[in-house]
Parts: C-alpha cells; structure tokens; sequence
C-alpha cells in the first residue's frame, strides 16, 4: 500500500470574475455556510440554459474543484458541463491548441456530468481560476464549487521578516511556490512538469533545507532520480544535470552534516564522478563526447541558453563543474573518503580555458569561479534583462559577491514584476520584456494589451503550456538567506 502523504483542505471562492447566460445568485458560492446537501433549501447558484461562469480561489492551488449539487425538478437528472481550469484567467478562456493551451501532465479542459443531489470532486492539477460551462440547455442548481487543494503539513524552521514589504511579499511567494511542489516527491511544476528533474530540484532542495530542513522527500526524490536513471546514463538523459546531482548531495551535507545521507549515495555518486573523470581526453581536454559508456553533445544549462553557442555552452558546463568540484572536494575531506578523482578532476579543469560569454547565467558562472571585474560589468549590464528563474539564484548570487544592495534591487525589479502581474506563485521563465504593454493574469487582456501568459513563453513552454509555478524559481529564499539575513 502507499502511503499518501498529501491532506486536503477545501476552500470557497474569493470572487466570481465573469458569468454569461442566465445565471442567478452566482454570490451564494462565496457564502461559508452549510457544506451538505439538503433537499429542502433555496439559497443556490441557479442555472438555466447555455452559460459559464469564471471563478477566482484568490492564489495558485494544486488540485481540482468540489461541485456540490441540488436539482431543478428531477433529483436523478446529469448535467452536462464543461471544466477548464488555468493559472491564468485567459487560460480558462482558451481551447485545447489555441496558443498551446494542453492537456499536458495533468487534465486541466474537459466535458463531464454532474448528477443532480451529488456532491463530486473533479481534476488534478495547477490552477487559480476555473471557469464552468453548462452545456445542452442545462438547467440546474448549485450549492457550492469549493478548490479541493493538496497541501503537505511541513515544518517551517525559518520566517523571514524584514521592512521591505516587496522583499516579504517576494519571499512568501516563494515559500508558496516551493511547498505547492513539494508533493508525494519534489516536482518541477504542478500544472506541468509533474515530474523529478534532478537538475532544476538544486535550487529547490536549497531552499527547503533553509526552510523546512531535512524533510523525507528530499532523499525520496534523490533515490527515485538514481533508480531512473541508471548509470552510466546521464541524469534526466542531460550531462549538465549529473553535475547539478553531486551539488545536491553536498548541498544536504553541508546542511545537515549527515553522514549516513552521504553513504548512502555514494556509490552512484563515485560512479558519476568516474564517468565525469572520462570526459577528458588523453590531452585533457574537456568533452561529454569523450565519455564512451554514453557520449553525448547535449552542453545544456537551461532553456533560454540553449541557443547560444555550442562553445559557449561546453563552456558553461565546464565552469558548472568548477564550481561544483571544490565543494565535493571538501565533503571528501571532511568524511575522509578517496578523493583522488575529484582532486584529478580538478587539476584537468583548472587548465580548461573558457571563453567570456554573454549570457548573463554563463556569466555568472564566470564570475562566480574568477571574480574578474571585467566579467562583473557586462554581468549587470541592462539587469534584470536576460535574467530567467531557473538560473536567477546563481545570476543574482554572483552579483551579491561584490554588491549585495544591487543584487536585493535586481530582484525586487525582476520578481516583483510578476507579482505586479498577479502572480500568486513565481513562474517557469519570465523575461522582463514582457512586462510592457501586457495584461495581469486575474483579468482577460484589453484590445490593445498582451497576453502575458497565452502571447510569450519560448521552447517548451510556449503560451499556455507555460507554467506560473515552477519550483526553480525560488532563487530569492537561498539569496535572501546567505547575503540577507541580518538586514532590517
């Protein structure tokens, strides 16, 4: 048997945005009061004909709804409706294909029945608003529609106050962000990607070791990557993100001081770090082609790099591992474990010359491992611009190195953008550019606004396949909490 670790809670809606049709007493769903059904009662949303209703649960939310039932005239009546639920008001507005609007990982747009004195529970997924169509001339009656959310009681060792209400509004967010993925195992996304990618956990694992500390679900998600990907595989079948692995296992080290976490991945990790030793060639040079077990010319970071240079990105992963290295180096030390690899892997490192990129996370990286003036400069040149959430705790991290109250500034312009968009959980990307000219995510778009979630979004996560939770971008909580925590 699993065990489910999840609870539910239900909660009311916070507002009834639009309703179109003849649709009567929709503000009897905002009423707490009786959550049974009783035949004898009149205080209901009433329905009859074609129409739809748009509703607001107020902040993003993992889960479905709960649609509780009365009748018109016979109590063994189906009602035909349509759910579509989105983490944006649009998206609740958009059919499946229309600006990439899916059905991707978790059903979020589709037709059902709802029996007349029912109280039903449907979907499984991320959403804020939901709008319900009663199709074929319905005529029904409805006591409540409760968001039926999962959440996971964790604890919370940290609580971060400081004066700056922004700073505090960007934090909280980020603490809902990281606990809404948190699941049965730490997920990427919970409209899409439901799913244990290794290399983007790193920042989330970070971050619940400040927050929560060492909860099961963290070695739970580590085991279930390892058992997946079996070695000599690659983690999540990308290079890049085997290195982002060991950076987690260090990460909980030098958290918990652990050592029994530690032994017992540490002969996958060994492995890895063999097979990374074979990335060299007999003249030291650098290249996941080289590793014979499993070849590769995947150099991926994230996906708004993935278009730079092929020498840019093999540059990228080599300094990704020279970051990571030393602090492997250290936990080696420190547990007195061989650490004759990572001492090698280091030496063929330091003589790998890398080339000054543009982008603003290779740069990061850069500066991070050289503290180059130059590399700082065009780092925070045009910042926030170029900056995305996967890679903003290393971006913003690399400018707290030298300028902390810079650093804070970048990221109250760059997060507090989304929220000024009515984020309510940070998102899978966000691009700065997009801000101008476009609508916030609680309203549908003007005639002369863009859509901030259906018109923009790249790669894999184009329009509405967007995620606007996404556990990767919680960079702010670790860089609140390494350079930040004394301010008041």
């Amino acid at each position: 048997m699993i065990k489910e670790k999840r609870k539910i809670r239900y909660r009311l809606p916070k507002k009834i945005i639009y309703k179109n049709g003849n649709i009567i007493n929709e503000k009897s769903l905002l009423k707490d009061n009786d959550s049974q059904i009783n035949v004898w009662e009149n205080d209901f949303l009433s329905v009859e004909g074609p129409g739809y209703i748009v509703i607001d649960f107020g902040q993003e939310l993992c889960g479905g709804i709960r649609i509780l039932t009365h009748f018109e005239k016979n109590p063994e009546e189906l009602y035909k409706i349509r759910i579509r639920f989105g983490e944006s008001v649009s998206e609740t507005f958009s059919n499946i294909g229309e600006k990439n609007s899916t059905n991707n990982h978790a059903l979020r747009d589709f037709e059902t029945y709802i029996p007349a004195l029912s109280d039903q529970c449907f979907g499984d997924t991320g959403f804020r608003f939901v709008r319900i169509d009663f199709l074929d001339n319905t005529k029904c009656n409805i006591k409540k529609i409760y968001a039926k959310e999962y959440y996971r009681s964790l604890p919370n060792n940290q609580k971060l106050h400081l004066d700056d209400r922004l700073i505090n509004d960007i934090y909280k967010t980020c603490v809902r962000t990281l606990d809404l993925n948190i699941q049965n195992r730490i997920w990427d996304g919970i409209k899409r990607d439901r799913l244990v990618w290794i290399g983007d956990m790193e920042v989330e694992i970070k971050s619940i070791l400040y927050i929560h500390g060492f909860i099961p679900e963290i070695e739970e998600s580590i085991t279930t990557a390892e058992k997946s990907n079996p070695l000599p595989s690659w983690m999540n079948g990308i290079p890049s993100y085997s290195s982002w692995y060991l950076l987690i296992l260090y990460d909980v080290y030098h958290y918990s001081k652990d050592i029994g976490f530690v032994l017992r991945h540490l002969d996958y990790a060994n492995k890895v770090i063999e097979q990374i030793s074979h990335a060299f060639n007999e003249k030291g040079e650098f290249g996941y082609e080289n590793v014979k077990e499993c070849p590769s010319d995947f150099y991926f970071v994230d996906w708004p790099s993935s278009e730079e240079s092929y020498e840019d990105k093999k540059c990228a992963c080599i300094n990704l591992l020279k970051l990571v290295m030393p602090k492997l180096h250290e936990m080696y030390l420190q547990l007195n474990l061989n650490d004759h690899i990572i001492k090698t892997i280091e030496e063929k490192l330091s003589k790998n010359k890398t080339v000054l990129p543009s982008n603003k996370a290779f740069l990061a990286f850069e500066y991070l491992i050289s503290k180059d003036e130059k590399v700082y400069d065009l780092l925070i040149k045009s910042l926030p611009k170029g900056m995305s959430t996967f890679m903003s705790y290393p971006i913003l991290k690399a400018v707290a190195e030298k300028d902390k109250m810079f650093a804070l500034n970048i990221m109250k312009e760059y997060y507090g953008a989304m929220l000024d968009k009515g984020a309510t959980s940070f998102w899978e990307d966000f691009n700065i550019d997009w801000v101008e000219g476009s609508s916030r995510i609680d309203k549908l778009p003007k005639k002369n606004e863009k859509d901030i979630h259906g018109d923009f979004g790249a790669y894999c996560y184009k329009g509405f396949r967007h995620s606007l939770c996404h556990g990767w971008s919680v960079g702010p909580i670790p860089l609140l909490f390494e350079y930040f925590i004394n301010i008041k």
